[in-house]
Protein backbone atom coordinates (compact mmCIF):
# COMPACT_ATOMS: atom_id res chain seq x y z
CA UNK A 1 0.00 0.00 0.00
CA UNK A 2 1.44 3.65 -0.82
CA UNK A 3 1.95 5.89 1.99
CA UNK A 4 -0.09 9.40 1.95
CA UNK A 5 1.15 12.11 3.67
CA UNK A 6 -1.53 12.78 6.79
CA UNK A 7 -1.82 16.48 7.93
CA UNK A 8 0.81 16.16 10.84
CA UNK A 9 3.80 15.65 8.00
CA UNK A 10 2.11 18.34 5.69
CA UNK A 11 2.18 21.05 8.40
CA UNK A 12 6.11 20.05 9.43
CA UNK A 13 7.06 21.66 6.20
CA UNK A 14 4.90 24.79 7.46
CA UNK A 15 5.74 24.87 10.87
CA UNK A 16 4.49 28.12 12.60
CA UNK A 17 6.77 30.60 14.59
CA UNK A 18 6.11 32.59 17.59
CA UNK A 19 2.40 33.02 18.71
CA UNK A 20 1.35 30.61 15.66
CA UNK A 21 3.06 27.95 17.34
CA UNK A 22 1.98 28.26 20.40
CA UNK A 23 -1.82 28.32 19.91
CA UNK A 24 -1.05 25.49 17.88
CA UNK A 25 0.55 23.38 20.69
CA UNK A 26 -2.72 25.11 22.89
CA UNK A 27 -5.43 23.71 20.38
CA UNK A 28 -3.58 20.15 20.58
CA UNK A 29 -3.48 20.07 24.06
CA UNK A 30 -7.21 20.55 24.02
CA UNK A 31 -8.00 18.20 21.59
CA UNK A 32 -5.78 15.41 23.46
CA UNK A 33 -8.00 16.06 26.71
CA UNK A 34 -11.66 16.18 24.94
CA UNK A 35 -10.27 12.65 23.23
CA UNK A 36 -8.98 11.39 26.28
CA UNK A 37 -12.68 12.79 28.59
CA UNK A 38 -14.58 10.97 25.46
CA UNK A 39 -12.75 7.81 25.72
CA UNK A 40 -13.26 7.37 29.49
CA UNK A 41 -17.24 8.48 29.32
CA UNK A 42 -16.93 5.78 26.74
CA UNK A 43 -15.59 3.08 29.05
CA UNK A 44 -17.54 4.31 31.61
CA UNK A 45 -21.39 3.74 29.79
CA UNK A 46 -19.78 0.30 28.37
CA UNK A 47 -19.09 -0.48 32.12
CA UNK A 48 -16.89 -3.09 31.70
CA UNK A 49 -12.99 -2.96 31.53
CA UNK A 50 -11.02 -3.55 28.37
CA UNK A 51 -9.60 -7.17 29.78
CA UNK A 52 -12.93 -8.09 30.87
CA UNK A 53 -13.49 -10.24 32.29
CA UNK A 54 -10.72 -9.72 35.20
CA UNK A 55 -11.94 -12.10 37.37
CA UNK A 56 -13.59 -14.88 37.78
CA UNK A 57 -17.22 -16.07 36.19
CA UNK A 58 -19.58 -17.47 38.15
CA UNK A 59 -21.60 -20.13 35.72
CA UNK A 60 -25.29 -20.73 38.24
CA UNK A 61 -26.70 -23.96 37.82
CA UNK A 62 -30.23 -23.58 39.58
CA UNK A 63 -30.59 -27.75 39.93
CA UNK A 64 -28.68 -30.49 41.93
CA UNK A 65 -25.36 -31.47 40.17
CA UNK A 66 -25.83 -34.60 37.92
CA UNK A 67 -28.80 -33.32 36.37
CA UNK A 68 -29.01 -32.00 32.71
CA UNK A 69 -28.12 -28.86 33.42
CA UNK A 70 -25.09 -29.29 35.36
CA UNK A 71 -24.10 -31.74 32.96
CA UNK A 72 -24.82 -29.01 30.34
CA UNK A 73 -22.23 -26.39 32.18
CA UNK A 74 -19.56 -28.46 33.02
CA UNK A 75 -19.22 -29.51 29.35
CA UNK A 76 -19.58 -25.61 28.44
CA UNK A 77 -16.23 -25.30 30.59
CA UNK A 78 -14.53 -28.42 29.43
CA UNK A 79 -14.98 -27.44 26.01
CA UNK A 80 -14.53 -23.83 26.42
CA UNK A 81 -11.19 -24.21 28.00
CA UNK A 82 -9.85 -27.28 25.30
CA UNK A 83 -10.35 -25.58 22.32
CA UNK A 84 -9.35 -22.19 23.54
CA UNK A 85 -12.63 -20.45 22.82
CA UNK A 86 -12.25 -18.89 26.69
CA UNK A 87 -9.75 -19.65 28.77
CA UNK A 88 -9.98 -17.57 31.75
CA UNK A 89 -11.49 -18.96 34.88
CA UNK A 90 -15.38 -20.33 34.98
CA UNK A 91 -17.05 -21.47 38.22
CA UNK A 92 -20.13 -23.76 38.46
CA UNK A 93 -21.90 -23.42 41.09
CA UNK A 94 -24.60 -25.48 41.96
CA UNK A 95 -27.32 -23.49 44.09
CA UNK A 96 -31.08 -26.34 43.66
CA UNK A 97 -33.68 -25.72 45.25
CA UNK A 98 -37.89 -25.03 44.47
CA UNK A 99 -37.70 -26.46 41.09
CA UNK A 100 -35.07 -23.80 40.02
CA UNK A 101 -36.39 -21.02 41.76
CA UNK A 102 -33.48 -20.80 44.46
CA UNK A 103 -30.89 -20.45 41.79
CA UNK A 104 -33.43 -18.46 39.84
CA UNK A 105 -33.70 -15.95 42.18
CA UNK A 106 -29.90 -15.80 43.54
CA UNK A 107 -29.06 -14.26 39.67
CA UNK A 108 -32.02 -11.97 39.29
CA UNK A 109 -30.50 -10.36 42.59
CA UNK A 110 -27.61 -9.71 41.15
CA UNK A 111 -29.06 -6.68 39.29
CA UNK A 112 -25.98 -5.66 36.61
CA UNK A 113 -23.42 -8.09 37.42
CA UNK A 114 -21.52 -8.70 34.27
CA UNK A 115 -19.64 -12.02 36.64
CA UNK A 116 -22.66 -14.15 37.16
CA UNK A 117 -24.26 -16.27 34.21
CA UNK A 118 -27.01 -18.82 34.57
CA UNK A 119 -28.08 -22.17 32.89
CA UNK A 120 -31.56 -21.97 31.75
CA UNK A 121 -33.98 -24.61 31.20
CA UNK A 122 -37.70 -24.34 29.87
CA UNK A 123 -38.89 -24.96 33.42
CA UNK A 124 -37.91 -21.11 33.84
CA UNK A 125 -41.06 -20.70 32.19
CA UNK A 126 -43.58 -22.71 32.93
CA UNK A 127 -42.80 -22.19 36.74
CA UNK A 128 -44.15 -18.53 36.06
CA UNK A 129 -47.86 -20.33 35.62
CA UNK A 130 -47.68 -23.30 38.03
CA UNK A 131 -45.40 -22.02 41.09
CA UNK A 132 -46.11 -18.76 43.45
CA UNK A 133 -42.73 -16.87 42.40
CA UNK A 134 -42.04 -13.53 41.89
CA UNK A 135 -39.31 -14.53 39.26
CA UNK A 136 -40.12 -15.18 35.52
CA UNK A 137 -37.63 -15.18 31.90
CA UNK A 138 -38.26 -11.74 31.56
CA UNK A 139 -36.24 -10.78 35.00
CA UNK A 140 -33.06 -11.69 33.29
CA UNK A 141 -31.24 -11.15 30.45
CA UNK A 142 -31.22 -13.60 27.58
CA UNK A 143 -27.46 -14.51 26.33
CA UNK A 144 -28.05 -17.55 24.45
CA UNK A 145 -30.11 -20.47 23.49
CA UNK A 146 -27.67 -23.51 23.01
CA UNK A 147 -29.71 -26.45 22.91
CA UNK A 148 -33.47 -28.08 22.37
CA UNK A 149 -34.51 -31.25 23.92
CA UNK A 150 -36.91 -33.34 22.28
CA UNK A 151 -39.12 -36.00 24.15
CA UNK A 152 -39.64 -39.33 23.73
CA UNK A 153 -43.01 -41.24 24.19
CA UNK A 154 -41.84 -44.71 25.78
CA UNK A 155 -43.31 -47.90 26.61
CA UNK A 156 -42.13 -50.91 28.35
CA UNK A 157 -41.15 -53.73 25.55
CA UNK A 158 -43.53 -55.79 26.33
CA UNK A 159 -46.49 -53.18 25.81
CA UNK A 160 -49.46 -54.18 24.01
CA UNK A 161 -49.06 -51.16 22.26
CA UNK A 162 -46.40 -51.25 19.12
CA UNK A 163 -47.31 -47.99 17.34
CA UNK A 164 -48.84 -44.71 18.84
CA UNK A 165 -51.74 -45.30 16.58
CA UNK A 166 -52.12 -48.08 19.14
CA UNK A 167 -52.00 -46.14 22.17
CA UNK A 168 -54.35 -43.19 20.41
CA UNK A 169 -56.46 -46.09 19.34
CA UNK A 170 -56.96 -47.47 23.02
CA UNK A 171 -57.54 -44.16 24.58
CA UNK A 172 -60.20 -43.53 22.20
CA UNK A 173 -61.81 -46.43 23.20
CA UNK A 174 -61.65 -46.29 26.93
CA UNK A 175 -61.33 -42.58 27.76
CA UNK A 176 -59.27 -42.73 30.81
CA UNK A 177 -58.03 -46.16 30.63
CA UNK A 178 -54.42 -45.29 29.64
CA UNK A 179 -52.10 -44.09 31.98
CA UNK A 180 -49.92 -42.03 31.25
CA UNK A 181 -46.40 -40.86 33.98
CA UNK A 182 -45.08 -38.23 34.69
CA UNK A 183 -43.59 -35.84 37.54
CA UNK A 184 -46.11 -33.25 37.77
CA UNK A 185 -49.37 -31.37 36.28
CA UNK A 186 -47.19 -27.92 34.18
CA UNK A 187 -43.98 -29.65 34.21
CA UNK A 188 -42.57 -30.61 30.61
CA UNK A 189 -44.13 -34.06 30.04
CA UNK A 190 -48.13 -33.24 31.05
CA UNK A 191 -47.41 -30.11 28.66
CA UNK A 192 -46.53 -33.06 26.10
CA UNK A 193 -49.42 -34.61 26.77
CA UNK A 194 -52.31 -31.91 27.11
CA UNK A 195 -51.08 -31.20 23.31
CA UNK A 196 -51.56 -34.76 22.54
CA UNK A 197 -55.13 -34.98 23.79
CA UNK A 198 -56.10 -31.45 22.53
CA UNK A 199 -54.34 -33.20 18.77
CA UNK A 200 -55.96 -36.62 18.72
CA UNK A 201 -59.03 -35.93 20.77
CA UNK A 202 -58.54 -38.20 23.38
CA UNK A 203 -58.21 -38.31 27.50
CA UNK A 204 -55.45 -39.93 29.33
CA UNK A 205 -54.94 -40.88 32.82
CA UNK A 206 -52.14 -38.82 34.22
CA UNK A 207 -50.52 -40.01 37.28
CA UNK A 208 -48.12 -37.64 39.08
CA UNK A 209 -44.75 -38.60 40.56
CA UNK A 210 -41.77 -37.12 42.68
CA UNK A 211 -39.15 -37.64 39.72
CA UNK A 212 -38.58 -39.12 36.42
CA UNK A 213 -36.98 -42.31 38.19
CA UNK A 214 -39.72 -43.05 39.90
CA UNK A 215 -42.02 -42.59 36.38
CA UNK A 216 -39.49 -45.12 34.99
CA UNK A 217 -39.21 -47.31 37.91
CA UNK A 218 -43.17 -47.80 37.43
CA UNK A 219 -43.08 -47.67 33.78
CA UNK A 220 -40.74 -51.06 34.09
CA UNK A 221 -43.40 -52.13 36.84
CA UNK A 222 -45.88 -52.29 34.76
CA UNK A 223 -48.01 -49.79 37.36
CA UNK A 224 -48.41 -47.38 34.51
CA UNK A 225 -48.74 -48.07 30.42
CA UNK A 226 -46.80 -45.07 29.01
CA UNK A 227 -44.21 -42.24 30.19
CA UNK A 228 -42.02 -39.83 28.04
CA UNK A 229 -38.62 -38.93 28.66
CA UNK A 230 -35.66 -36.82 27.36
CA UNK A 231 -33.93 -39.48 25.11
CA UNK A 232 -30.49 -39.28 26.78
CA UNK A 233 -32.09 -41.11 30.03
CA UNK A 234 -33.38 -44.02 28.78
CA UNK A 235 -31.24 -44.81 25.89
CA UNK A 236 -29.24 -47.46 27.43
CA UNK A 237 -32.94 -49.27 28.53
CA UNK A 238 -33.86 -48.96 25.09
CA UNK A 239 -30.61 -50.59 23.69
CA UNK A 240 -30.68 -53.12 26.28
CA UNK A 241 -34.84 -54.05 24.98
CA UNK A 242 -36.47 -52.90 28.28
CA UNK A 243 -38.25 -49.95 26.74
CA UNK A 244 -39.35 -49.28 23.52
CA UNK A 245 -40.15 -45.64 21.78
CA UNK A 246 -43.23 -44.79 19.89
CA UNK A 247 -42.76 -41.48 18.87
CA UNK A 248 -40.52 -38.75 18.98
CA UNK A 249 -42.36 -35.05 20.26
CA UNK A 250 -39.34 -33.15 18.01
CA UNK A 251 -39.65 -31.32 14.82
CA UNK A 252 -37.23 -34.41 13.46
CA UNK A 253 -36.17 -37.99 13.49
CA UNK A 254 -33.35 -38.39 16.39
CA UNK A 255 -29.96 -39.48 14.33
CA UNK A 256 -29.84 -42.40 17.01
CA UNK A 257 -33.16 -43.92 16.74
CA UNK A 258 -34.28 -43.16 12.82
CA UNK A 259 -36.97 -45.67 13.29
CA UNK A 260 -39.07 -43.95 15.73
CA UNK A 261 -41.56 -41.64 13.68
CA UNK A 262 -42.49 -38.06 14.73
CA UNK A 263 -45.97 -37.11 16.11
CA UNK A 264 -46.18 -35.00 12.96
CA UNK A 265 -45.14 -37.91 10.76
CA UNK A 266 -48.54 -39.35 12.44
CA UNK A 267 -50.92 -36.75 12.05
CA UNK A 268 -50.97 -35.40 15.82
CA UNK A 269 -49.66 -32.25 15.54
CA UNK A 270 -47.52 -32.01 18.66
CA UNK A 271 -44.33 -30.61 19.23
CA UNK A 272 -42.65 -30.38 22.66
CA UNK A 273 -38.91 -29.38 22.93
CA UNK A 274 -37.34 -28.05 26.41
CA UNK A 275 -34.71 -25.19 25.95
CA UNK A 276 -31.29 -25.36 26.85
CA UNK A 277 -29.86 -22.03 26.97
CA UNK A 278 -27.59 -19.34 28.81
CA UNK A 279 -28.89 -16.18 30.99
CA UNK A 280 -27.47 -13.25 32.84
CA UNK A 281 -28.66 -11.26 35.30
CA UNK A 282 -31.30 -8.13 35.14
CA UNK A 283 -29.39 -5.07 33.75
CA UNK A 284 -26.27 -6.78 32.09
CA UNK A 285 -23.74 -4.57 30.26
CA UNK A 286 -24.67 -5.09 26.70
CA UNK A 287 -21.16 -5.13 25.65
CA UNK A 288 -20.87 -8.35 28.52
CA UNK A 289 -23.64 -9.48 26.80
CA UNK A 290 -22.25 -9.37 23.48
CA UNK A 291 -19.01 -10.51 24.59
CA UNK A 292 -20.89 -13.56 25.83
CA UNK A 293 -23.02 -14.18 23.03
CA UNK A 294 -20.10 -14.84 20.78
CA UNK A 295 -18.27 -16.75 23.13
CA UNK A 296 -21.14 -18.73 22.75
CA UNK A 297 -21.47 -18.54 19.34
CA UNK A 298 -18.40 -20.20 18.83
CA UNK A 299 -18.98 -22.98 21.37
CA UNK A 300 -22.03 -23.99 19.43
CA UNK A 301 -19.88 -24.10 15.88
CA UNK A 302 -17.36 -26.20 17.39
CA UNK A 303 -17.21 -29.98 16.51
CA UNK A 304 -16.73 -30.60 19.63
CA UNK A 305 -19.89 -29.52 21.35
CA UNK A 306 -21.86 -30.43 18.71
CA UNK A 307 -20.44 -34.57 19.46
CA UNK A 308 -19.89 -33.92 22.78
CA UNK A 309 -23.00 -32.41 24.10
CA UNK A 310 -25.39 -32.41 21.01
CA UNK A 311 -24.95 -36.02 19.60
CA UNK A 312 -24.35 -37.42 22.44
CA UNK A 313 -27.50 -36.19 24.33
CA UNK A 314 -29.53 -36.37 21.27
CA UNK A 315 -30.68 -32.82 21.50
CA UNK A 316 -30.85 -30.44 19.03
CA UNK A 317 -28.68 -28.10 18.15
CA UNK A 318 -30.25 -24.19 18.00
CA UNK A 319 -28.27 -21.42 18.39
CA UNK A 320 -29.90 -18.35 19.32
CA UNK A 321 -28.52 -15.09 20.05
CA UNK A 322 -29.57 -12.28 22.48
CA UNK A 323 -32.66 -10.77 20.82
CA UNK A 324 -34.28 -13.94 18.90
CA UNK A 325 -33.40 -15.79 22.22
CA UNK A 326 -35.95 -13.31 23.99
CA UNK A 327 -38.23 -14.24 21.05
CA UNK A 328 -38.13 -17.36 21.06
CA UNK A 329 -38.80 -17.47 24.83
CA UNK A 330 -41.43 -14.92 24.61
CA UNK A 331 -43.21 -17.38 21.76
CA UNK A 332 -42.62 -20.55 24.53
CA UNK A 333 -44.19 -18.59 27.00
CA UNK A 334 -47.51 -17.94 24.92
CA UNK A 335 -47.88 -21.49 24.26
CA UNK A 336 -47.40 -22.63 28.03
CA UNK A 337 -49.84 -19.98 29.30
CA UNK A 338 -52.34 -21.25 26.45
CA UNK A 339 -51.28 -25.16 27.48
CA UNK A 340 -51.78 -24.34 31.42
CA UNK A 341 -55.27 -22.62 30.68
CA UNK A 342 -56.81 -24.94 29.08
CA UNK A 343 -55.48 -27.79 31.53
CA UNK A 344 -57.12 -25.65 34.33
CA UNK A 345 -53.84 -25.13 35.86
CA UNK A 346 -52.00 -21.91 37.09
CA UNK A 347 -51.17 -19.29 40.35
CA UNK A 348 -51.83 -16.45 37.48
Amino acid sequence: MGHRLGDAEMERDRKPSGGGWRLLVAVTLIASITLAACGTAAGQARGIPDDYPDKAIELVVPYAPGGGSDNMARTITAILQREGIFTKTINVVNREGGSGTVGQTYVAGKKGDNYTIMTMTSGIITNEFVLDTDITYRDFTPIARLALDQLLIIVRADSPFQTIEDLINAAKETPDGVSWGGTGLGGEDSLLLAQIEKEADVQLNYISFDSGGEVQAALLGGHIDVASANPNEVLGQIEAGEIRALAVAGPERLGQLPDVPTLKEKGINAIYEQTRGILGPPDMDPAAVEFWAEIFRQLSESEAWQTEFIEANMLRSGYLGPEDYRKAMDEESATVKELIEEMGLGSN
